[in-house]
């Protein structure tokens, strides 16, 4: 008696199975058929563009709104006599939440990017009900050595396949660019000289690109005499990050410098700026002095020396006279 009854339950959820299963089989689209023993999953992912059109600053974070549209191709049909159909589709006797994993494919070492929430949970869509949005929000933070140029951050998307319902991988890149640091840094070896009259000296500068992009380094003589006739060669460099040049400042002292105390005080700015130059990009200006010092008294000219002579002769013709009239 057991034993029948066991039969006759097991014959009825077999029958009521192959009841819901038959509006599939005489569905009049024939691709339906086609679909029974397994349905796919679809997804695409979107983001507002217009925060990352322009450079992103260092170390500032950035949070990027990023959409998820996930869809499945389940007919309308599996969603009525449950729980059978959803045991047949899913394996349980109610509907699962789908779980989305995001994930970041090689990030760099020189910015911090990640999702604040990398997994998504979601309800299965049948067909009719078109795509599910999910939303989630990428964290973009570049450091201070990241490249002012265009990067792009590949994006993982992943669903698990649940029984009958297939997964899906989808991929996507985002681009981005981290903001431009005219950073330099300035060495002379030797920035006090000691010279005489007339006497040319030069002065080595080096400079060096501490920024993250090639940078145009020109420098300007502010407030020089001419009398110096200075010079700086040469008039700009285009320097690549870590990489350095080096300036050379010449100058001749004027011919009456050389009395005691006496030095000539020099200033060289630099301007540092994106190259080639992106409009409204940002730009730093830094000077350094340099210093010429007199080598003690000395004749500063040969006018000089003419003059003196003339000034002794002068003096020993009115000494002569005053003597004679006496």
């Amino acid at each position: 008696m057991k034993t029948h009854l066991k039969t006759v339950k097991a014959s009825i959820i077999i029958g009521i199975l192959f009841i819901s299963i038959i509006p599939i089989i005489i569905t009049t689209k024939p691709a339906t058929a086609a679909r029974l023993i397994s349905f796919h999953s679809y997804m695409d992912l979107t983001y507002d563009p217009t925060i990352l059109n322009k450079p992103l600053q260092i170390d500032v974070a950035v949070a990027v709104p990023v959409q998820v549209q996930f869809w499945t191709d389940i007919p309308d049909i599996f969603s009525k006599g449950w729980p059978f159909n959803f045991l047949f589709l899913f394996g349980s006797s109610i509907v699962p939440m789908q779980q989305i994993h995001l994930e970041l494919l090689e990030t760099p070492d020189w910015a911090n990017i990640y999702f604040s929430s990398p997994d998504l949970i979601v309800d299965i869509p049948f067909e009719s009900e078109g795509k599910k949005i999910i939303n989630a929000t990428l964290i973009i933070s570049p450091k201070i050595e990241a490249p002012a140029e265009s990067q792009r951050i590949s994006i993982k998307a992943t669903i698990n396949s649940l029984k009958r319902l297939g997964g899906f991988t989808f991929q996507k890149e985002i681009p981005f660019t981290p903001s431009f640091i005219p950073t330099i840094g300035i060495e002379i070896e030797n920035p006090i000289r000691t010279v005489g009259p007339h006497q040319s000296v030069s002065f080595n500068i080096v400079v060096k690109n501490m920024g993250n992009k090639i940078t145009r380094v020109t420098p300007t003589l502010i407030g020089v005499d001419s009398r110096w006739t200075p010079t700086i060669n040469p008039p700009n460099y285009e320097i690549y990050p870590k990489q350095q040049s080096t300036f050379s400042f010449a100058l001749i002292t004027p011919y009456d410098f050389g009395w005691h105390n006496e030095y000539g005080r020099f200033e060289v700015s630099f301007n540092a700026e994106v190259y080639p130059y992106i409009t409204d990009s940002a730009s730093s200006n830094e000077s350094i002095y340099l210093v010429v010092n007199n080598n003690g008294f000395s004749t500063p000219g040969f006018e000089l020396v003419g003059v003196i002579a003339a000034f002794i002769i002068v003096m020993a013709i009115i000494q002569k006279r005053r003597l004679k009239n006496e």
